[in-house]
């Protein structure tokens, strides 16, 4: 069953300063919960800024890696960004996240600071179960998967689409406006780029 949800044991238990307090006394507990269950839900704590979330965040002393990928997002503050910039509009489809480099990473923290006007849900399954349910329907297709390689491809113009979920320009991508630099910061990453007539 995920996610497991965890909510203040008591009423004035419920702010920043004691979920922090409790956080630290059982790190390592909740990392195990993770491992666990996929997902671990913290519901009905005052966590409504974007610092308060960060202070959670420090708790863990997780590795905060880059963001490199095709959807445009903001900084926001210290580690937190925002999660897509493009138009609500627009579906998402389930995916990895940062698919393009090598080295993704092993966790997602999500926090909602203004709800959305409707939809709201953030859906998520664990990749290790579609995996295992692709090798109950479809073992043929991934049997063919592991034996060709799986290669992903995103086209970027040079600055940021906002209207697109996938607008990300190479620019803010690689931070630099310099092809060669971005082309050498791509391929530090395990990515190859070819350049198109449109400048992405």
């Amino acid at each position: 069953m995920m996610p497991l949800v965890l909510l203040p044991s008591v009423a004035d238990k419920a702010d920043l300063e004691s979920l922090v307090s409790a956080l630290k006394k059982n790190k390592d507990w909740f990392k195990q919960m993770i491992i666990k269950y996929s997902a671990v839900l913290l519901r009905g704590f005052d966590v409504q800024k974007t610092d308060y979330f960060n202070d959670v965040l420090e708790v863990f002393e997780w590795e905060d890696i880059p963001y490199v990928g095709p959807v445009p997002r903001t900084h926001v503050y210290k580690r937190v960004w925002t999660a897509n910039e493009g138009s609500l509009s627009e579906f998402i489809y389930y995916h990895h996240e940062m698919v393009l480099i090598k080295e993704s990473p092993m966790k997602m923290v999500l926090f909602c600071e203004v709800t959305p006007p409707e939809g709201r849900e953030t859906p998520f399954v664990p990749s290790f179960k579609v995996t295992d349910r692709m090798l109950e329907e479809f073992p043929e297709a991934v049997e063919e998967m592991e034996r060709r390689g799986l290669k992903y491809t995103f086209k970027a113009l040079s600055k940021n689409d906002t209207s697109s979920m996938r607008g990300r320009g190479w620019e803010d991508a690689f931070g630099t406006s310099d092809r060669e630099e971005a082309k050498k910061r791509a391929n530090a990453l395990g990515m190859d780029m070819e350049w198109l007539p449109n400048g992405g």
